[in-house]
């Protein structure tokens, strides 16, 4: 006969008893058997998705992690992003990363070396921040040299453009309706205040970081206390989870504010930033 288990997934710190640790769980499961999962390092993911490539070798130029791990900021429930640069297109090598039971966590990112560089030829905002926060799995030689790439600045007006249509949306529904904000709202205005972030980083040649769009945001006057709220709701949001935090017209108004301050201060930055790279280009 089959019995069909029901499992409830629970995060729990690891506290420090005498000479080992434990993990403490409700009262009720006191007595009954429970399975602790233990993460892998991130030396046995790369070992294990690297002899998941074997066959595919020939065509992978190469393997990267980025992200939160690549950058020391993951935490619970963070994914595992990976960066697979090939020479030709090849669906079959993300499917065998999503192999059930292989890599639950493990986000795969596949582009071919052609689609990178255009990518950081398009997107340079996008695209050059994730090769510069990349660790190599394999082929450090190849992510050294596509990270430093020149980029046109040119190439992130639509993202100023993008943002000033944001905050035009924005500012028209808190007006129709002050009393139910979304959250898909903070979402939207935090992704963007992190991509004038991403810009303002390769300007200044520095790494992205969650913690300097914190010191942005601190910066621009808003309080420890909302910035905690409104990075939870982000979170939440991005990935696909119920929020039930209600929002009020002053804080998403604040928000706005910041964002609609910062982007004009990275675009005077980006003109500026401009206007030296023409100088220098017509001396040489």
């Amino acid at each position: 006969m089959y019995i069909h288990v029901y499992t409830m997934k629970i995060t729990k710190t690891v506290v420090e008893i005498g000479n080992g640790a434990a993990v403490y769980v409700p009262r009720e499961y006191r007595g009954r058997e429970v399975v602790v999962m233990i993460p892998e390092g991130i030396e046995e993911i790369r070992k294990d998705i690297l002899s998941r490539l074997i066959a595919f070798m020939p065509n992978i130029l190469g393997v990267y992690l980025y992200g939160s791990y690549a950058r020391g900021e993951e935490g619970a429930g963070s994914d595992i992003d990976i960066l697979i640069i090939t020479k030709e297109k090849d669906k079959k090598i993300k499917g065998i990363l999503r192999v059930e039971d292989a890599f639950s966590d493990v986000d795969v990112r596949v582009l071919t070396l052609e689609e990178v560089r255009k990518s950081i030829k398009n997107f340079p905002a996008l695209m050059l921040p994730i090769l510069k926060e990349s660790k190599a799995f394999l082929n450090s030689a190849l992510v050294d040299e596509l990270k430093d790439s020149e980029f046109d600045v040119r190439k992130f007006r639509w993202h100023f453009q993008d943002v000033k249509r944001i905050l035009g949306i924005i500012k028209t529904f808190v007006e129709i309706d002050d009393k139910d904000i979304s959250p898909s709202h903070i979402y939207s205005l935090i992704m963007r205040i992190r991509i004038c972030y991403m810009i303002e980083s390769l300007l200044e040649n520095k790494s992205f970081s969650n913690k300097a769009v914190k010191s942005v945001l601190l910066g621009y006057g808003l309080d420890r206390e909302s910035y905690e709220r409104f990075d939870f709701i982000y979170k939440r949001v991005r990935e696909d989870k119920n929020v039930r935090e209600k929002i009020d017209k002053k804080e998403i108004l604040k928000l706005v504010g910041i964002l609609t301050d910062y982007s004009k201060e990275i675009e005077r930055e980006v003109q500026r930033y401009g206007k030296k790279k023409e100088k220098t280009g017509k001396r040489n």
